[in-house]
Formats: structure tokens, sequence, C-alpha cells
């Protein structure tokens, strides 16, 4: 079972710790410590693609499916999101005597987080924070 990269983090501080006692000359342990950094980065990527491959051995490839499916993966997301923002407008514009303000509440919540998702993280890029990016 791999060990998520998370786990390894501290390992990382620790590590940086244990050459500096271990090899007292600065240039000695910092190509250490760029070795051990490398060496946790391809455990990284090693688990990546190890979860890439899972999943496509499970649903398989895009285009090995049949086409009705492909249909199918691509609309429920959207389809979802209109069901969500219509039952919204429905309630905005019908007013608080015909939907409960709780329920209106639920849908307001809902909807930001269908937002969220389709636009969250172009919204968090143009502020420059980039979640894609390996620290």
């Amino acid at each position: 079972m791999p060990v998520p990269l998370a786990l390894l983090a501290p390992l990382l501080g620790i590590g940086e710790k244990v050459i500096d006692k271990i090899w007292p000359d600065p240039e000695t342990a910092a190509r250490a410590k760029i070795e051990m950094a490398n060496e946790f980065a391809n455990i990284d990527l090693k688990q990546d693609q190890s979860f890439r491959d899972f999943i496509v051995a499970y649903e398989g490839r895009g285009d090995q499916v049949h086409p009705f499916v492909q249909i199918l993966r691509g609309t429920v997301r959207p389809i979802i999101t209109y069901t969500l923002a219509g039952f919204f407008l429905y309630g905005f514009i019908q007013g608080p005597s015909a939907v409960d303000p709780d329920t209106m509440t639920m849908l307001w919540q809902l909807n930001l987080i269908s937002m969220g998702f389709w636009y969250g993280e172009r919204a968090l890029k143009n502020l420059g924070v980039d979640l894609g990016k390996k620290s």
C-alpha cells in the first residue's frame, strides 16, 4: 500500500536535520538534501502514476468505451448544474411563500458548490493561487 506524500513530508524535515548532523560540510549536505528531495518526488510520481493506471484499468480509456457511455460521462455534471440552477431560480421567482427559506439556503449552497467546481480553479489562478503546482 503506497504511503501518502503528506505523511512523508515531515520526514523530509527530519531527514534534513539528520543530514546536517552526519555531513558537517555544507556542500555535501546540500547534495544529500537534493538527492533526498528527488527520491521523495520520485515516490510521489510513482504513486500518482499507480493511481492513474488503476483508474484507467477500472473505468477504461475514454476511446474504448461505448459512445453512449461517453455521452453520459460528459453530460452528468452539466445536467446536475442546470437542475440545481433551475430549482434555485424557481424558488427565487416564486418567492418565500412558495419555497421554504431553509430549502432556498440549501439550494444556494449547492449552487455555490457547483459553480465552484466549474469556475473555482480558474478564479484562484487569476488570483495567483495555482492548485495544480507541486510544492
